[in-house]
């Protein structure tokens, strides 16, 4: 429970018993699985047991936690590429 009391407050959210709800979205899509790949977005909200739409609503944001670097590899390979 520390590490997600660290994380709320260096976020500045509040912890709530829905944390844990959110920390699983977070991990599901951040945390690879054995092969290396990751979750589709829909296998994850199928996981939680809520429709697509509502899990985007509500856990889209640990999708782009690190946007910025994501789009540098990816312009980097476009790059690579051309």
């Amino acid at each position: 429970m520390g590490a997600i009391r660290k994380e709320v407050s260096r976020e500045e959210q509040e912890l709530t018993a829905y944390s844990f709800h959110h920390r699983y979205a977070y991990c599901g899509h951040n945390r690879p699985k054995a092969d290396g790949s990751y979750r589709a977005p829909k296998q994850i909200s199928d996981a939680m047991g809520h429709a697509l739409d509502t899990h985007l609503l509500s856990h889209s944001r640990f999708q782009t936690k690190d946007f910025a670097s994501a789009f540098d590899e990816t312009s980097l390979l476009v790059k690579a590429v051309a």
